[in-house]
């Protein structure tokens, strides 16, 4: 195991921030499933291993490409979801990124000698590109059997999972979508490579949306190209089209999809910008607002019991909201208020009965009201739960000397 740094891309520019930030940690398993050795790389986000934060469980992100995609993605997610953002516009994730290096065999759910434009392979060049097409299947029992159980056993997960694609990345989540359906939550499809023999899946999307195998909600999203210097009459962008057609037509309730035509995109460029809209339609509806929530703390119930619905996530309200309005009443230049305090830690300590932070906040509400009793014990249920925090154990013996 060894751990693997990169430089954070700064979404606002093109330069780079001048620390490094560990974005990850490599690893290797034995498949059996595939007769060889894999490699993933594992992001945590900022809250899974602070010792003053309750344990929480996360959604997890499969992003394939891993050797190229994971790190660009982590940012992005970083930017999106991470405590330090307070952007909230996602939750926070565990993303796994896959290696796929050898795409042409496990991105690819069938074999097929087709060129991109629906013709015959004829020269031996054009034939060897396919000659290890197919390998899709065996793959996605490999994810099925042997990595999602290891991730899943590893690390604190939600049951819930994102697949994300480019390319033939995005042909085989969109194949994953239509013919083993639920396996994943929700997918992203970005640019996929929908023409692959002949744009079989596409054409077969009808019968599997009419028929779908899965009663739990899904969501699918997928971009497309700015076609405008692409052929548009090119198989690729056809069959995407052709694929949006179906789900236009004949998606069950329980499937909600997007497509994004992507101006100022090439095959190359549109990751980024997609996997930005992509997670905001994936968590569409999760954007919190602190600033609300600190108005009408009511209102976190009902917002993650609509999430649910509208997503399938089902989640407990993040520890995050309440630590920030919590760090608003109790801070004296902020909007401090002891008893709304009071109300939002209270109300955060019923979904999080071990928050070392909850309980430190809820001693500062009870300072607030010259209760130095309970404060005195909302700190030592603190410092129980997180002993290393030493300027909490100076709180102590100041309040104990008192």
């Amino acid at each position: 195991m060894k751990k693997l740094l990169c430089f954070l891309v700064c979404l606002c520019s093109t330069s780079l921030f001048s620390q490094e930030m560990t974005y990850g940690t490599q690893y290797q398993m034995q498949s059996e499933i595939l007769g060889e050795e894999r490699t993933y790389w594992v992001y945590l986000p900022g809250s899974y291993n602070d010792p003053n934060w309750g344990k929480e469980s996360y959604p997890v992100i499969y992003v394939l490409d891993g050797k190229s995609a994971f790190f660009p993605f982590c940012g992005v997610v970083d930017f999106m979801g991470g405590r330090e953002s307070v952007n909230f516009q996602i939750p926070e994730v565990i993303v796994v990124g896959i290696n796929t290096l050898d795409r042409d065999h496990v991105l690819t759910p069938n074999a097929t000698t087709k060129m991109p434009n629906g013709k015959e392979a004829e020269t031996e060049a054009q034939k060897l590109m396919f000659a290890r097409s197919g390998g899709g299947e065996k793959f996605l029992q490999f994810l099925e059997e042997e990595l999602f159980p290891k991730i899943e056993t590893d690390y604190r997960t939600l049951p819930y999972r994102v697949y994300v694609g480019h390319s033939l990345g995005g042909l085989t989540s969109s194949y994953t979508l239509l013919k083993h359906p639920g396996i994943f939550d929700a997918y992203m499809a970005i640019d996929p490579s929908l023409w692959w023999d002949g744009g079989k899946y596409p054409s077969e999307a009808q019968p599997d949306l009419e028929d779908f195998k899965s009663e739990k909600v899904q969501r699918f999203y997928m971009s497309v190209i700015d076609t405008s210097g692409f052929p548009a009459k090119s198989l690729h962008v056809q069959s995407i089209f052709k694929l949006k057609g179906q789900l236009a037509n004949y998606a069950p309730a329980n499937l909600r999809w997007k497509v994004d035509h992507m101006p100022d995109t090439d095959h190359s460029s549109i990751p980024l910008l997609s996997w930005y809209q992509g997670l905001k339609f994936i968590f569409e509806g999760y954007n919190l607002s602190h600033y609300g929530f600190m108005q009408n703390p009511d209102g976190i119930s009902s917002h993650f019991q609509q999430l649910k619905e509208n997503t399938g996530l089902d989640m407990p309200p993040s520890q995050s909201i309440f630590e920030i309005i919590s760090h608003y009443r109790t801070a004296p230049n902020r909007f401090p208020d002891a008893d709304a305090a009071l109300y939002i830690i209270e109300m955060g300590l019923k979904y999080h009965p071990e928050s070392p932070f909850l309980y430190e906040k809820l001693g500062r509400a009870y300072e607030m009201k010259d209760d130095k009793e309970k404060a005195l014990s909302a700190y030592e249920k603190a410092f129980s739960l997180n002993p290393q925090n030493k300027a909490l154990e100076m709180k102590l013996e100041e309040l104990g000397q008192e």
